[in-house]
């Protein structure tokens, strides 16, 4: 099977939800900062645990 580039996958990601919560801003409704005060941690420690699991070695 061949091998994620990890760091590369989790950039994306990363750059991919704030790509979409920028656009939500300026087309939908403007974000509070209640709402990213509680999803932007989330949203991190989930891409962390899918970095983690996909650099595993198995």
């Amino acid at each position: 099977m061949k091998r994620f580039d990890v760091v590369a996958l989790i950039a994306g990601v990363c750059f991919a939800c704030l790509a979409l919560a920028v656009l939500s801003d300026a087309l939908l409704a403007p974000l509070s900062w209640a709402v990213v005060k509680v999803v932007a941690p989330l949203v991190l420690v989930a891409v962390g645990v899918v970095g983690l699991a996909l650099s595993r070695r198995s």
